[in-house]
């Protein structure tokens, strides 16, 4: 059986749907918002902040055997966590520490975290798991003092790049949508063209994810779980408009350097790009290659 806790959200969905489609277990599904049970998909409503909740989500999987748990639930937004640094460090850590620590009895526990860890990528440089961390924002703080709770824990980390796709949550778009909704209507979409990472589509990072849970081997500490290639937003952009036949001017390069705060509040790494060998090996794959679905 699989957990994931946090799991109304855009990768939280596509979790689900590489769940069902890759094995036969089934999943119980936490989430401050729960949409109706379906066969294999039993929902539960779970704010990890409420004790009384996380205890009873935990009193519904104790006696799983071999229960494989996918941990999402987190404050995410970099600007967000920098205008709210107590309730996100509440969140992201003090209260991760807590829920994973009642959930000490799983078979598995991969946590979910970010290339923004890492900090700036100089020359191209492809972040390896185990160099040093040196985050530029809270965010990338609190994630990394997250992932050192998860590691002291005996459990899993994966760190994810920029990850992109169309929303499987009913009623909420995803920065795909909105770009291809905008094309679609004419109107120009502004993307960064000096700013890389190591991207990849919400199907492939959730179909990667399920493939290490179901390994019967043991799995490294930590694990990048990105893409092969270099891309920018703008070259995103242009895929974008290449696939549905839109016009490609209307993908406008803008640079992370000429930001002034109207963009972003807190500093941002230029680029993340992040070192896949290890993930290639262990799941013996030649390319993990970013596609647009």
């Amino acid at each position: 059986m699989y957990l994931i806790v946090g799991a109304n959200g855009f990768l939280g969905n596509y979790l689900i749907q590489s769940i069902l489609e890759l094995t036969d277990e089934k999943i119980i599904a936490a989430s401050t918002k729960v949409p109706e049970n379906t066969d294999r998909v039993e929902w539960m409503e779970c704010n990890i902040l409420q004790d009384e909740q996380f205890c009873a989500l935990v009193d519904k999987v104790k006696d799983v055997k071999n229960l494989k748990v996918i941990f999402l639930a987190a404050f995410h937004h970099p600007d967000k966590v920098a205008e709210n640094p107590e309730y996100a460090w509440n969140v992201n850590v003090t209260t991760l520490s807590k829920c994973v620590n009642k959930l000490s009895f799983a078979s598995r526990l991969f946590y979910a975290s970010t290339d923004s860890v890492y900090g700036n990528s100089i020359e191209h440089y492809h972040f390896k798991e185990e160099d040093v961390l040196s985050p530029v924002n809270i965010y990338g703080k609190n994630k990394a003092a997250a992932e050192a709770i998860i590691r002291y824990s005996g459990f899993n980390v994966v760190r994810y790049p920029f990850l992109i796709a169309p929303s499987l949550v009913k009623g909420k778009e995803h920065f795909y949508d909105h770009i291809v909704n905008s094309l679609k209507a004419g109107k120009e979409v502004e993307m960064f063209c000096d700013s890389y990472r190591s991207s990849l589509n919400f199907k492939t990072a959730a179909e990667l994810m399920i493939k290490l849970c179901e390994l019967p081997s043991k799995v490294p500490g930590i694990l990048n779980v990105c893409g092969d290639d270099d891309l920018s937003k703008y070259d995103i952009g242009l895929m974008i408009a290449d696939k549905f036949g839109f016009d490609k001017k209307l993908v406008k390069p803008i640079y992370m350097n000429d930001n002034t705060g109207e963009i972003f509040k807190s500093a941002r790494a230029l680029s993340t790009l992040m070192d896949n060998t290890k993930v290639k090996k262990i799941l013996r794959l030649d390319t993990i290659k970013f596609e647009l679905y």
